[in-house]
């Protein structure tokens, strides 16, 4: 539904000459509906034949992203963000943020601190993790991947940050997705040619805190997406009050 208008026409049963996903919405009583989604230089579009063509909301492409993932039988990976409001020697207690599906399924998870990471209450932390969740209280998750800390409330704390990258003067932060885009230009929009500690909030244009000469394109949605190891990852600006 939440889906911004173009000036663009659809004129055709399908889309021409572009790799597309076909989305098929059956509703009991209603007759069905065929969508079209894809990813023309480098901007996503859904497209309704002889209705119209539109951008989505990023969301629509994370979920085509997971359902793909799935289907080839690669592992699931799903990031939510939370709150630490218990600490253990061992483990952690989270309450998951505001807007989060997981909020949905349980107010507290136990995740289990292997990497003994010396969290305190009221730290943001990212959890990635297999998309499992068990029926339990606090709830648990299937198989935890990752845990990075976004937000500390000592401001002086020395540990990882989230993966980020100043370009234009916007911090973009990484997302844990990797692009779908199948076609792209093979020229880079530019370069990361500085880095700081993983530590700390990049401060100069061109800057991450995880590594430099990366190139990167410019995405959909303010988005940026970095070439490292051979792959795409998508990086999404956010404001820095935020965190």
């Amino acid at each position: 539904m939440d889906m911004e208008t173009t000036s663009q026409q659809s004129i055709n049963d399908a889309p021409v000459n572009k790799d597309s996903i076909t989305i098929n919405i059956n509703c009991d009583g209603a007759a069905g509906t065929t969508l079209f989604y894809y990813v023309d230089k480098g901007i996503e579009y859904v497209e309704q034949p002889y209705q119209g063509i539109y951008k989505p909301t990023p969301a629509l492409g994370n979920c085509i992203t997971e359902m793909l993932a799935s289907a080839d039988n690669r592992p699931l990976m799903v990031t939510f963000r939370a709150s630490v409001i218990e600490t253990n020697h061992d483990s952690i207690i989270v309450k998951p943020v505001d807007g989060s599906l997981e909020l949905d399924s349980a107010d507290k998870f136990y995740i289990s601190n292997e990497e003994n990471l010396e969290l305190q209450i009221g730290d943001f932390v990212e959890i990635s993790y297999n998309g499992e969740i068990m029926e339990s209280y606090p709830a648990q998750l299937g198989e935890v991947y990752k845990i990075t800390v976004i937000e500390q409330t000592e401001a002086n704390a020395m540990w990882d940050r989230i993966p980020m990258v100043r370009i234009d003067g916007k911090l973009y932060y990484d997302t844990g997705r990797e692009s779908i885009m199948d076609a792209r230009c093979g020229t880079m929009d530019g370069e990361i040619t500085s880095t700081v500690d993983g530590t700390e909030i990049p401060t100069e244009d061109s800057q991450s805190n995880f590594g430099s000469g990366f190139g990167y394109q410019y995405g959909a949605d303010d988005t940026i997406e970095i070439y490292m190891n051979e792959k795409w990852f998508v990086f999404e600006y956010r404001e820095e009050s935020e965190w």
